[in-house]
Formats: C-alpha cells, structure tokens, sequence
C-alpha cells in the first residue's frame, strides 16, 4: 500500500474516534468491541444559550477547525471557504466573508488585529479583526493542517510536508523555514504550535518536539517526546498531533502511541511523564488535567507530578471527545450525541444530556461558565451546565 493510501485510511479511522459518528470502535485494527453505554442518574441541568449555523456538516476527512474567543467576540471558520465573527453574548453576526473555490483546512487563529485560517492549496490568510477583509495572503509550500499562530509581528504556520514558516504580520512575507523529514507513515494533521515570549513550540511527527526563536526560527531545544516502537508502521506511530497546553512555564503535551509529558520551559526539562497518552486536546485547571485517552477512558492527572486522581471508564470503545474543564465538572461527548458530565472530585458521571445526534468537534471554549463549541453539523454553540435546583 502506498504511504498517502495509508494516511488516508488511518486519518479517517481517527477523525471518527475524534469526531464522532455511528462507529464505536476505537481499537482500529484490532476486535470490535462491544460496549455499553451507562446509566446515568441525572443532577446536572444543560442550559442551551444560543446557536447558530455556519452552513456546513462535518463529514470524514473534513479539516476540524476550532473557534476561537477574543474579546467579546468569537471566530470561527467553516471548510467551505467562509470566516466568521460573532458576538459571544447571543451569537450575532458581526461580519461573514468568503474565499473564492477554496477550503479551509486550518483555523482559527487571532491576534495582532488579524483572523488566521490556512486551506488545502497552501495558502495563509489574514483577514482584518475589524471588518473581515483580506489584509494579506501567502502560498507556502503544501497544505495547512494545524492552526496558523500570531503573536509579537510573527505568524507561524505549519505546512503538511513537514515545514515550519515564520511570517511577518505586517505583510505575510516569509522571514524563516524550518524543514523537517517526515516518517513513512503519519496521522493526517499536525498539532498547533504554541507562540509566546518570542518563542514557538512545536511538535512533531517524529515524536519530538521543539523550541525556536519566533524572530528568525533558530533552534532552541528539541526533546524526543514519543519512540517509534514495533514491527510494522502503523505499531510505530509516534505523531505529536495533540495541541500542546501551555500553562505557566508548564507544557503539556501528550502523543499517539506513548505518554503525556510536563515539561518544563524556563529549565528545559521533562518535569514528569506519564504512561496516559491521547491525540485529543487536553483540558485543565488549577491543580490538574483532563485527557481523554485513544480508547476513550478519561483521566485526571496531577498538574504538579502527573500522578492518577482516578480514571472514568464508563465510555471506554466509544467515540469520546475530547474533555471540558468547567466549573466543576469534567465533560465529554460521545458519537450519538450523548453530552456526559463527571464530578472533578470523583469522576463519577453525574450527567447525560442531548446534543440531538451531534457530537463536539475541535477544541471548545470555556469562559467562566459558559462553553462555546462546533458540532458536527457545523453549527457554534454556548451552553452552561448548572445544579438542577
């Protein structure tokens, strides 16, 4: 088999884990499971803020872009080519736009004045933060997968070869490349980078990830963060394709195959490891974090030594979201639109509530307590989730 035909079949075997969908099975090339689902005793009340379509399903091997919130307003992108802002306290559209027979593969990110999406054909737009219009485009070398990154006048995307560009955001020119060989067989997308104090973070295929200066790209530090190991390519996937959480001078970032590291920026180390290991975003609060792991279990980890509180199995085989810090409670959706609730203090689900045969997709929002977020229809909502009275 040809390495892109194996890219592409993994890719959607993730995408249905990630995203949901009629599938349970997430041991992808092993027995189908057969799980069922919990019995939930409900406490927990599901308030449905407001919702509005950005006109498109969510199919297999659609880019998975996650909204972002700035400010008073929320950013988010559609793969059919449109950009949106909207108010956050009703949903109310601020401004829309629309680019030409092209789709948008990666997306959102926001800073400097600019809304940031990347497409299929390779190409980096910036539209104006204040009416949506162009600002500046730049082709780069292959599809962008991640989210583009702006901070400081430097824009940082990564393109699906394997290269790293370092923009200018006055005018989109290319200041640096970084180039990297890419293993014979990948999980299709890339991690974002994390772009703070002059410094991008990035991960990798290969398993590493890496620190370089945001001014001229040159290199800072690189650590292994997953091994490939097996007999075959698909037992030696090593992809850092989960986004890293930057917390403090704290990164977390976890892998396919192997485990969850702390690392720790300002000395340069690996503070702690841990054997949990995810392609979904992580979610956290003071004291720890949330993963939901490739077979669906979701985990509390201490933040300070990345020891288990205790793990939830009660959704292990189906296809789990990604998790939520809110408040506190930990939430996660799962392939049929069924929205859990645990208790932080426990793990124990003290919710189930309907998304109405839809699923979380990317990475939510959480503002105090209100959690904005696409579902697999390609609608943006806000909900809360509060104490039945």
């Amino acid at each position: 088999m040809k390495k892109s035909s194996l890219i592409v079949v993994l890719a959607s075997a993730v995408f249905l884990a990630a995203c949901g969908g009629k599938s349970k099975k997430t041991d992808f090339f092993g027995e189908e499971p057969k799980p069922v689902k919990p019995k939930v005793s409900t406490t927990t009340k599901l308030d449905k803020n407001w919702r509005v379509s950005l006109g498109k399903k969510i199919q297999t091997g659609d880019a998975v872009l996650s909204p972002v919130l700035f400010g008073d307003d929320i950013y988010a992108a559609s793969a059919n080519g449109k950009v949106y802002k909207v108010s956050a306290s009703n949903g109310k559209q601020v401004w829309q736009t629309k680019l030409r027979k092209e789709t948008i593969s990666s997306g959102v990110g926001v800073g400097g004045g600019l809304v940031l999406v990347g497409t299929d054909q390779g190409i980096v737009y910036a539209f104006n933060q204040q009416d949506g219009e162009i600002a500046w485009q730049t082709p780069l070398s292959s599809e962008i997968l991640s989210s583009p990154v702006i901070d400081n006048g430097v824009v940082v995307a990564r393109a699906g070869d394997g290269k790293v560009f370092g923009l200018s955001s006055y005018d989109g020119s290319v200041q640096w490349t970084i180039s990297r060989q890419l293993p014979k067989l990948t999980l299709r997308g890339d991690s974002r980078p994390v772009l703070t104090q002059g410094v991008a973070f990035v991960g990798f295929s290969d398993g590493n990830m890496a620190a370089f200066r945001a001014e001229n790209g040159a290199a800072l530090w690189d650590f292994p963060i997953s091994f490939p190991r097996g007999t075959n390519e698909i037992d030696r996937l090593a992809d850092v394709d989960t986004n890293p959480l930057l917390v403090g001078e704290f990164l977390y970032i976890s892998s396919y195959q192997e485990v969850t590291h702390a690392l720790d920026i300002r000395n340069q180390r690996i503070a702690w490891s841990s054997d949990v290991s995810s392609f979904h975003s992580l979610a956290y609060d003071a004291a720890y974090l949330y993963i939901t792991d490739k077979t669906g279990v979701v985990h509390q980890l201490d933040r300070s030594n990345g020891q288990k509180g205790w793990s939830q199995n009660a959704l292990q085989h189906f296809s789990v979201s990604g998790p939520i810090s809110v408040g506190p409670y930990v939430l996660v959706s799962e392939g049929d639109g069924g929205l859990y609730v645990m208790r932080k203090s426990t793990g124990e689900i003290v919710g189930k509530h309907s998304l109405g045969a839809k699923t979380i997709i990317g990475e939510p929002i959480v503002d105090s307590d209100i959690i904005y977020f696409m579902d697999s229809s390609g609608t943006l909502q806000s909900i809360s989730i509060v104490n039945k009275a």
